[in-house]
């Protein structure tokens, strides 16, 4: 099986990136090496396993990566996986 192509909405890159905004800047190096991990393993997962996720809503999976939640779609047909959005830990979204 080929990889598929793992893409981020624009959401979840800003997201990503607002952390920033919210630790010390002491902090920021420690913070990168969690987002480079956490979206290192959600990308190698889900291009090999594109399904892996357990359905949440009609076509919109979920895969939980160190307390964060991500939704993604998968479209097999272009083999491709968005990345549509991510919920914090402690965050009410169901």
């Amino acid at each position: 099986m080929q990889p598929v192509t793992v893409l981020f909405a624009p959401r979840v890159d800003a997201a990503l990136v607002e952390f920033i905004d919210h630790v010390d800047v002491d902090s920021i190096p420690t913070l990168l090496d969690f987002l480079e991990r956490i979206q290192t393993r959600l990308v190698e997962t889900l291009s090999t396993f594109p399904e892996a996720g357990a359905v949440f809503q009609d076509q919109v999976r979920m895969f939980p990566v160190d307390g964060y939640v991500f939704l993604y779609e998968h479209h097999a047909a272009m083999q491709e996986v968005y990345v549509l959005d991510l919920i914090a830990p402690g965050r009410n979204w169901r």
